[in-house]
């Protein structure tokens, strides 16, 4: 029974989804915090993908109504919005053109911490990866490393609109956005809170998920080669994903996650095994101890019996 109880668990949250999916061609409000500078490259490739992410195939038409929330400016209006984005703190790529990089500010983030925990939702995803800055760069560990590139190679180009781009850094942050934005209330995605002077906000005595990851982070390493297992790689956050385009990012995630209560590991770890480099909220109640143990008493096929949506693309 022990076993069992997490598989099913998984089955049951992963099934529950079907019935909690974006409409194709909806349209989500998305707040996105930031501290890079207006003219930087984060900025403006970010604001670029939110005009076209409708047209990439995996996203099924999802369009974007982008907001940016500064960092140190007052906190806008949160239920105008379907989910709260919130930058890594790896601050590459975010100082003005050709002028040092911006600090990480969560002052925001952390002054408002009322504010955020009434207009939560019921989907939250967090990322040891910071993903926003790698889907600009194009990584994905389809292609390989080439020392004698200009680039060092293991990007796609044109960065965002090759089709050999999603299965990397792209599609684990569109799939993000896309399920936190179609749950209830004000879904959440908080890429990596590190590594540069003035981040690692997540256990700040301030920080709405202090309660839930205060001593459930590690950030001793870093994950090369992630890993899926068959149910994780069903879940619509991995929608078009493999192990192998979520590795080898030169660091694709930076911290750990130890089990964490209501969250469910979505992507796994090859150098820390029981741990997760990226989690979600479970969106359904969770069986009951009885309800499972009827449900293999009735149906001896019950691990195969359990209905999962044909399309994991589905949010």
């Amino acid at each position: 029974m022990k076993n069992v109880y997490p598989w099913m668990l998984f089955a049951a949250l992963v099934a529950s989804l079907s019935f909690t999916s974006l409409t194709q061609g909806a349209s989500i409000g998305v707040l996105w915090y930031t501290y890079a500078h207006p003219d930087s490259r984060y900025r403006q490739d970010t604001s670029w993908l939110s005009r076209i992410v409708h047209t990439l195939p995996r996203s099924k038409g999802t369009r974007w109504n982008l907001t940016f929330w500064d960092a140190g400016s007052a906190m806008p209006d949160l239920a105008r919005f379907d989910v709260l984005v919130i930058e890594s703190g790896e601050a590459f790529l975010t100082g003005p053109p050709n002028g040092p990089l911006a600090v990480p500010d969560y002052r925001g983030i952390l002054n408002n911490r009322a504010a955020i925990e009434a207009a939560r939702g019921d989907r939250t995803f967090i990322t040891g990866a910071d993903s926003d800055f790698h889907a600009i760069r194009g990584d994905t560990g389809n292609i390989p490393d080439d020392s004698g590139a200009p680039d060092g190679g293991g990007k796609c180009i044109p960065a965002m609109i090759s089709p050999d781009c999603w299965d990397g850094a792209l599609g684990h942050l569109v799939n993000a956005v896309n399920w936190a934005g179609s749950g209830n209330g004000l879904g959440i995605v908080s890429f990596l809170d590190g590594e540069h002077a003035g981040s690692f906000w997540w256990t700040h005595e301030n920080s709405f998920l202090r309660g839930e990851l205060d001593g459930k982070v590690d950030y001793a390493d870093s994950e090369q080669a992630p890993t899926l297992d068959p149910l994780q790689a069903r879940h619509p956050l991995n929608c078009g994903l493999t192990s192998q385009g979520l590795s080898d990012w030169d660091k694709s995630f930076h911290a750990f996650f130890l089990p964490v209560e209501g969250y469910t590991p979505i992507i796994g770890s090859s150098q820390n095994p029981g741990r997760a480099v990226a989690i979600a909220t479970s969106v359904v109640p969770p069986p009951t101890e009885a309800e499972i143990y009827i449900m293999m008493m009735t149906d001896p096929d019950w691990a195969d019996a359990v209905v999962l949506p044909q399309n994991p693309c589905l949010f």
